[in-house]
């Protein structure tokens, strides 16, 4: 039986109820829970943070009786599980006598893709598969994580109004208002990593931390300093009490650089990765290491010549530009990377614009819609 137009209108309702939990969940995937009965809504929930209640348990308890004989709609198919923080989903489904479930997707996790499902169906409830894109988009992050084995990447840049990413040869200068920047924060604390290269830390001389916003954990700040030049001065060295450091450094580097002893007294972690050629180190290969750290969200800081090793390597996921009204009106000032695919999301934020791409060539990208970080602006 195929889905109505109400049945997909309550699903897009527990996408956008799930999307409130993006950055208190990471890493188990955000999930939204409607039940209704009669036509009307009687109970309704989302995973709030990591280790709570999942969503069914919180939007069966929202409904109390009138789950008896009720359909639940759910982004992700209700785990079954025991080994994790909280109670299975589907038990408890079964046991508050739900008639009918619909599920946004089946969750890519092994120990749980389709044993959900069979669960219920075997107790009698009848269940539907409606395999909606959207929520697959939704759990993007999740699927690069427990599938891919690598974080979900955002890159993010601000450019003024003639597509210059600093000022005249290559000086920083501040491009985004602080309505942009706000957000970038918000964007910070909601990740688990934030990376940069070794120009960026040189010239900027940046902390790397969220700032006025709540956070769930710790950020961990990541450098690609392929020649370990990484100075023990750097506000990064000196503000380990802040959040860990990560240099990703060519195996050479490691062996003879005479800083590595200096960063590592201070607490900065050293790891060596295979290099593409002088000066470059194997992404792919640092992602992977990161994925291995468990590592769900990881924003890219990039310069122009990392960007456009992020972009042609194809390994970025979604890429936020800050477009401002200012001008440069210099030719030595670096330019920005040219996007080739789509704007997914514009967004004004005063005198700037938020223009948010979504890669098609993604391995975890399935439907061009509004990124959880864009809920309430």
């Amino acid at each position: 039986m195929s889905l109505s137009d109400a049945d997909r209108q309550y699903l897009n309702d527990a996408i956008l109820l799930a999307m409130r939990g993006r950055g208190q969940v990471e890493p188990n995937p955000m999930v939204g829970c409607i039940i209704v009965k009669d036509s009307k809504v009687v109970g309704q929930g989302f995973h709030e943070r990591f280790g709570a209640p999942h969503a069914e348990p919180n939007a069966l308890a929202d409904a109390g009786d009138k789950a008896r004989g009720a359909t639940a709609y759910v982004t992700l198919e209700p785990c079954c599980h025991t080994q994790k923080k909280t109670p299975p989903c589907v038990p408890a489904l079964i046991a508050a006598g739900v008639k009918r479930v619909v599920i946004g997707c089946q969750d890519p996790n092994p120990q749980v893709s389709g044993r959900g499902m069979k669960e219920l169906s075997s107790a009698g409830i009848e269940v539907q598969d409606a395999d909606d894109p959207r929520c697959r988009q939704l759990i993007a992050p999740f699927i690069a994580r427990v599938v891919h084995h690598r974080p979900y990447i955002t890159l993010k840049w601000a450019q003024s109004a003639d597509g210059r990413v600093a000022g005249p040869g290559g000086k920083p200068i501040r491009i985004s208002n602080r309505r942009s920047t706000s957000l970038v924060h918000t964007l910070r604390a909601h990740s688990d990593g934030i990376m940069i290269g070794i120009g960026t830390a040189a010239k900027d001389d940046p902390l790397l931390t969220a700032r006025k916003v709540s956070k769930a954990r710790p950020l961990l700040r990541i450098v690609l300093d392929s020649d370990l030049r990484l100075s023990p001065d750097s506000r990064l060295a000196q503000t380990i009490d802040l959040g860990p450091v990560l240099v990703f450094c060519s195996k050479e580097a490691a062996e003879y650089s005479g800083t590595r002893v200096a960063l590592a007294a201070m607490g900065v972690e050293i790891c060596p990765l295979s290099s593409d050629g002088p000066g470059r180190l194997n992404l792919t290969a640092a992602l992977s290491e990161l994925g291995k750290r468990g590592l769900t969200h990881l924003i890219v800081e990039p310069g122009p010549t990392l960007a456009a090793s992020f972009l042609e390597q194809n390994l970025t996921d979604r890429v936020w530009v800050i477009q401002s009204e200012k001008r440069v009106e210099d030719a030595s000032a670096p330019a920005a990377p040219k996007m080739d695919c789509s704007v997914a999301t514009r967004i004004e934020l005063d005198d700037d614009l938020l223009l948010e791409y979504l890669n098609p060539k993604s391995e975890v990208f399935f439907h061009a819609d509004r990124s959880a970080d864009l809920l309430d602006v």
